[in-house]
């Protein structure tokens, strides 16, 4: 249950040159030799509904699994990401440390002091080779490096020029592990550019889930839609503020039961920079 709540949270995240005459080129970069602070909340409430033949409803409350199944996550995780001077002038390396974090149960996935090492190449966004933690053995840090570079993924976008009311979007396959079988998610996000003032660029932001069951063993549906917001600082190429809030509902028929799955998630980062 963990795992899939974990993965769903994975979906729900974002974000950009100057303006030109022609319009705003939605890109980000970050800066050699400065300091950005990170603050990144999410939350996630998820309600499983089981039902189907008296045999399987036993063997279910037999195994104290309550009908429903309701579950929240909630984390805040302040984290700092730093970049270091350029001595080739091409590439230069980067850091991600993960300052303090605070979770709904206590239960934190990342310990506090865990760092992340890359380097950024020739105005690029970052790519993280490695983690650095005393207590994560190497399958938790293998996931933790895979969820760092699908964020840091999420803010490249196509370099074309966009006026007010302009919008683009853009596509992500993720599979999910469920019952047995393979979810398939294709999670569409729409970027629409609503204003610029003072130097600063707001979005409204959309997005859609398409769900395919991989494994045909079982019936399966599924659907997601979501909608945020997303503020870019034009000057320092820089997306500052980032929230989404999505809905996903899926059915699974097994054998002698079913179950309905609907889940919340709230993502929301702000990303200021600390140094100049």
């Amino acid at each position: 249950m963990r795992k899939i709540i974990f993965i769903l949270l994975l979906l729900t995240q974002f974000s950009c040159n100057a303006p030109k005459p022609e319009g705003l080129i939605l890109k980000v970069q970050f800066q050699p030799d400065k300091t950005y602070s990170i603050s990144t909340i999410r939350g996630s409430e998820t309600v499983i509904t089981y039902s189907g033949e008296d045999i399987a409803m036993q063997k279910i409350k037999s195994k104290n699994i309550k009908n429903p199944t309701i579950s929240k996550v909630k984390t805040k995780t302040d984290a700092e990401l730093v970049t270091e001077k350029s001595s080739s002038g091409t590439s230069f390396p980067v850091t991600l440390t993960y300052k303090r974090i605070m979770s709904l149960d206590g239960k934190n996935q990342i310990p506090e002091g865990t760092v992340v090492q890359g380097e950024i190449r020739a105005g690029k966004l970052p790519t993280f080779c490695k983690v650095v933690s005393g207590t994560l053995d190497f399958d938790q840090k293998e996931l933790l490096l895979q969820t760092v570079r699908s964020n840091f993924e999420q803010l490249e976008f196509p370099e074309q020029p966009l006026k007010i009311g302009d919008q683009f979007s853009t596509d992500r396959t993720v599979t999910m592990p469920m019952e047995g079988s393979v979810i398939e998610m294709v999670v569409t996000t729409t970027y629409k550019l609503q204003s610029i003032k003072d130097n600063m660029a707001q979005f409204e932001l959309s997005q859609n889930y398409l769900m395919t069951p991989k494994m045909m063993d079982n019936s399966f549906t599924g659907s997601g839609n979501g909608k945020g917001q997303l503020s870019y600082d034009i000057a320092n190429f820089l997306v500052t503020d980032y929230s989404i809030k999505t809905e996903l509902v899926m059915n699974k028929k097994l054998n002698y039961f079913e179950f309905d799955l609907k889940t919340i998630n709230e993502f929301s980062q702000q990303t200021k920079l600390v140094t100049n």
